[in-house]
């Protein structure tokens, strides 16, 4: 297990390159023609901005600690991986769903 202080020193780090990241990102947008470094700097920078976020402190465990299983995780893996590629279907849904909706038995 990570004591406490390499913990705290690991945050800090990932805290210092997302900040890094964001600042690059921010100052390529002066010079022109580097638009390709310069969306991968602010990329870095948010996905380190987020994992940042997600770190454990010395209060709150980890972000992913508060998965119950390895079925939760499995099930986000495949939502992540069908929802973009189900955009097509949402209307279709959405018309199942009104039909289900006034087919349902009624009290």
């Amino acid at each position: 297990m990570v004591n406490e202080d390499e913990l705290r020193s690991k945050r800090v780090y990932v805290g210092l390159l997302a900040i890094a990241g964001l600042a690059g990102g921010a100052v390529l947008t002066f010079f022109p023609g580097n638009e390709g470094v310069q969306a991968a700097c602010i990329r870095i920078g948010l996905v380190l901005g987020a994992f940042w976020l997600a770190m454990p402190t010395a209060n709150r465990p980890a972000a992913w600690k508060k998965l119950s299983s390895n079925w939760m995780i499995f099930a986000l893996i495949i939502t992540a991986i069908v929802i973009p590629r189900a955009k097509a279907m949402f209307p279709v849904l959405a018309i199942l769903a009104g039909v289900a909706w006034f087919a349902r038995p009624r009290k």
